[in-house]
């Protein structure tokens, strides 16, 4: 079982860490949802991430006017030295995070790690991240105030509860299907 937290990043928006069970959180938090590894609702978010992320790229390219905060989430795993990129939900001891100040060169990318990592060691907030196209687990940016992408909030969100799910509907804008 992979359990999930929601935080709010003020300058990313909403952000989403994917941590293994084995590092267990408080089981009080009201913020932290059992997401199980493979759920199909995730790996559908994942494929729609993937199917928009063309369009993601080229508003990243070239911002239009009213969008901001340009992010990417990314899997990483702790290696021998340094950390790991995965998009894979089922390897084990994945942290999912958000990386913005976004560089792009071709399908290669530069950006800064925007998350504190909870259980991952070698890499630390506002690390440089080297990474591909074929590396991007989701990505979100807004628009006008609003969220647009961060798919993989809405699996979370749909297992909390449904006050939570009308909070960020109401807030972000986020409208999960």
């Amino acid at each position: 079982m992979l359990r999930s937290v929601i935080s709010l990043v003020s300058m990313l928006g909403l952000s989403i860490l994917l941590i293994p069970t084995e590092f267990a959180l408080a089981d009080d938090n009201p913020n932290v949802q059992m997401i199980a590894p493979g759920d199909p609702a995730m790996a559908k978010a994942h494929e729609k991430s993937k199917r928009q992320l063309d369009g993601f790229l080229e508003k990243l390219r070239s911002p239009p006017p009213g969008t901001e905060n340009y992010s990417i989430k990314l899997g990483f795993t702790d290696k021998a030295e340094g950390v790991a990129l995965t998009t894979d939900q089922m390897a084990p001891n994945v942290e999912f995070m958000w990386v913005y100040q976004i560089e792009a060169s071709g399908d290669h990318f530069t950006a800064l790690l925007g998350d504190t990592p909870e259980y991952i060691h070698n890499i630390k907030l506002d690390a440089r991240v080297e990474f591909e196209k074929s590396d991007i687990f989701d990505w979100m940016y807004i628009e006008n105030g609003k969220v647009k992408g961060n798919y993989t909030a809405c699996p979370l969100l749909l297992a909390g509860p449904k006050e939570q799910l009308e909070q960020y509907r109401e807030i972000y804008g986020i409208v999960c299907e």
